[in-house]
C-alpha cells in the first residue's frame, strides 16, 4: 500500500515559511541580543534574548506542515462472501446398483460436501421412476450425511428413470430469492418415464436460472440430451463409461474448482491515517527545542 498526501499544495505554502526563517535566522546569527530602549520606563532595563526564537517558529511551522499535509493509507474492506446454493439430482434407478456406481456416488457426493465452504447450502434430490425431495437446501452437514447413508437403489419407486421430471422437481428447490445456483445431475440412464420434456426443462430453467452439471455414468447414456441440457445452462456435461470411483472424483473435484467460495469484491476507500510515528517524531523534536532553550536560557544569566 502506498502512502497518499491529502491538501499537499498548501504544504508548500509550509515550507515556503521555513525555508524564510532559515534564511532570516542565518541573517541575524550576530545579533544575539536585541535592546528595546524607553523600558526604563518601567523599571530596569530588561535584555530580550531571541536568537532561538527562531527555533520556536520553525517548529511550529514544520508541524503545521505536516498536519495540511495529512498522510494516510487507502485501504478496501470486501463485505459479502459468495455463498451457493447446491442441489444434487442423483438416479437411484436399479441399474445404478451395477459395478456399484450408487455406492461410489455417494462417497463421492458425501467427500464433495465436505469440501464445500460450511454456509454453501445443499440439498438431495433422489429419482428413479418418481423422484423425491430428499432434504431441502440447508447448511446443516450432519444432517445432509445421514440423508446421504441412507439412500439405496430403487427407494422411491421401483422400475424406470423419470429423468426430466427429477429435474423440474430439483429446480424447483430453488426459491427465488436464492443466488448461485447450482444444479447437479448424476444419472446412469436416459428419460423413459417422465411427462416433462427437455424443452421444458430448458424453459423452466430460463425463470430459475441455475447453472447445470451433468453427469452420464454409463456408455449406454444419451450425450445430447445431457450435452444440450449443460450448454442451455452455461454448465458442463461429463461422461464416464470405465472407472467410476477414479473419473468421477475427478469430476466433482473440477466441479468444486470452477464454483469456489470465495468473498465477493464490495470496494469501500477507508483512509488510515499514519501520523503516528509523525507524531513521535515531532515531539522528540519539541523536547530537543525545549531543552536548546533551557540550556540558552541559563547560559545566558551565567553570562549576565
Amino acid at each position: 500500500m502506498e502512502v497518499e498526501f491529502k491538501y499537499l499544495s498548501a504544504s508548500l505554502i509550509g515550507l515556503a515559511v521555513i525555508i524564510c526563517i532559515i534564511l532570516c535566522s542565518i541573517h541575524i546569527k550576530s545579533r544575539k541580543v536585541v535592546l528595546f530602549p524607553h523600558l526604563h520606563l518601567f523599571g530596569d532595563p530588561k535584555k530580550f534574548v531571541v536568537r532561538y526564537i527562531p527555533f520556536l517558529v520553525i517548529f511550529l511551522t514544520i508541524l503545521v506542515t505536516i498536519l495540511t499535509m495529512h498522510p494516510y493509507i487507502k485501504e478496501h474492506i470486501y463485505s459479502e462472501k459468495k455463498v451457493y446454493n447446491i442441489v444434487i439430482a442423483l438416479d437411484v434407478s436399479n441399474s445404478m446398483k451395477e459395478k456399484d456406481k450408487l455406492k461410489i456416488s455417494k462417497e463421492i457426493i458425501r467427500d464433495f460436501l465436505l469440501k464445500r465452504d460450511e454456509d454453501d447450502r445443499i440439498g438431495i434430490l433422489v429419482f428413479d421412476n418418481l423422484p423425491f425431495r430428499l432434504m431441502p437446501l440447508t447448511s446443516d452437514r450432519g444432517a445432509l450425511l445421514r440423508v446421504i447413508s441412507i439412500i439405496k437403489p430403487a427407494m422411491v419407486d421401483v422400475g424406470g428413470t423419470a429423468m426430466f421430471d427429477g429435474i423440474v422437481e430439483a429446480l424447483n428447490m430453488f426459491t427465488p430469492d436464492r443466488r448461485n445456483k447450482i444444479l447437479i445431475l448424476l444419472t446412469d440412464g436416459g428419460d423413459i418415464n417422465s411427462k416433462y420434456t427437455l424443452e421444458d426443462v430448458i424453459r423452466l430453467n430460463q425463470d430459475i436460472g441455475a447453472k447445470i452439471y451433468t453427469i452420464g455414468v454409463s456408455s449406454g447414456i444419451n450425450f445430447f440430451t445431457l450435452e444440450k441440457l449443460s450448454s442451455s445452462s452455461g454448465g458442463k456435461a461429463y461422461f464416464i463409461t470405465r472407472e467410476y470411483e477414479k473419473i468421477l472424483k475427478k469430476v466433482f473435484n473440477e466441479i468444486n474448482n470452477l464454483e469456489p467460495t470465495y468473498i465477493q469484491e464490495y470496494k469501500f476507500d477507508i483512509e488510515k491515517p499514519v501520523d503516528f510515528y509523525i507524531k513521535v517524531i515531532s515531539l522528540f523534536v519539541a523536547f530537543l527545542i525545549l531543552f536548546r532553550l533551557i540550556y540558552s536560557g541559563l547560559r545566558d544569566r551565567v553570562n549576565v
